[in-house]
C-alpha cells in the first residue's frame, strides 16, 4: 500500500463543516443515494442484513438506521420486509436538519419510517431498544476514540446484532472515486468528500484497534468493491 494510505487520514470532510447552501446538501444527498445503488453501498448492507432478519423468525422487527441521510437505506429495507410480510417499525436518525427534512420527505409514503434529529454520540434510546442497529458511510467520521464509542451504543441498543458498512482504505478506490466524481456529479462537497472518505476509511488493522478499544467482537467482511461490513452479534 502507498505511505499516503497506511494511516486513516484526519482531513474533516466539507460535509461535517457548514460551509455549503441548504441545495448543495441535498444535491450530495442525492449522489449518495446514487453511489448506495450502484457502488454497493446498499446491497452490500442487507446482502447481510436480510438474512439475519429472517433467522430471528419474527414477523415484527425494530430497527435503528444511524446517520440515515436520506433515508434510502431503511425504505429498501422496508419494500423487502412488506413482500415477505414483515412488520418493520424503523427510526431513522440524523443530528443534520437538512439531511432530516429531506428523509422526513422522501419517506412521506412509508409510515414504518420514523425520522429523528439526534446525536449518534447520545443515543436517547433505552438499552435493547431495537433488533438490529445500521450505520452505512457512517463510522468513517469519527476518530478510533469516538468511533469505539459508537460501538459500545450500538452494541448497547441492537438486542441482536449492529451492522456497520463503511469504506476501505486503498489507492485503486481512492484514484477511481476521484475519477469518478468528475464525470457523475458537479457538487463541489461531493467530489472532495468522496475522496477524503477513502482516505478517512479502514483496513483490518484500524478495525481491530476499533474493536479492542470498545472491547467488541466484529465480524469483518470485504465487499466490491472496497467496502466492509462490520457485524456485531449479540443474539439470535
Amino acid at each position: 500500500m502507498f505511505a499516503t494510505f497506511a494511516e486513516r487520514s484526519r482531513q474533516a470532510e466539507m460535509i461535517d463543516g457548514a460551509d455549503y447552501t441548504v441545495a448543495e446538501y441535498i444535491e450530495s444527498l442525492a449522489d449518495l443515494r446514487r453511489v448506495n445503488h450502484y457502488l454497493g453501498g446498499r446491497d452490500a448492507l442487507t446482502r447481510h442484513l436480510f438474512p439475519m432478519i429472517e433467522a430471528t423468525g419474527r414477523r415484527r422487527i425494530r430497527l435503528l438506521d444511524v446517520g440515515t441521510g436520506s433515508a434510502d437505506i431503511p425504505a429498501r429495507i422496508v419494500d423487502w420486509a412488506s413482500d415477505r410480510e414483515i412488520e418493520i417499525e424503523f427510526v431513522a436518525l440524523d443530528l443534520n436538519e437538512i439531511a432530516a427534512l429531506d428523509a422526513r420527505r422522501r419517506t412521506a409514503n412509508y409510515p414504518e419510517i420514523k425520522v429523528v434529529r439526534a446525536d449518534a454520540m447520545n443515543l436517547p434510546f433505552d438499552d435493547d431498544s431495537f433488533d438490529f442497529a445500521l450505520a452505512s458511510s457512517f463510522l468513517h467520521h469519527f476518530e478510533t476514540p469516538q468511533a469505539a464509542r459508537l460501538l459500545k451504543s450500538f452494541a448497547r441498543v441492537a438486542r441482536v446484532a449492529f451492522i456497520i458498512n463503511d469504506l476501505r482504505r486503498h489507492p485503486i478506490a481512492y484514484y477511481s472515486i476521484r475519477l469518478l466524481t468528475q464525470f457523475f456529479t458537479r457538487n463541489r462537497l461531493v467530489r472532495n468528500d468522496a475522496a477524503v472518505s477513502v482516505l478517512r476509511g479502514f483496513t483490518e488493522r484500524d478495525i481491530a484497534e476499533i474493536a479492542n478499544a470498545s472491547r467488541t467482537e466484529l465480524q469483518v467482511f470485504r465487499h466490491f468493491p472496497y467496502r466492509f461490513i462490520l457485524i456485531g452479534r449479540r443474539s439470535l
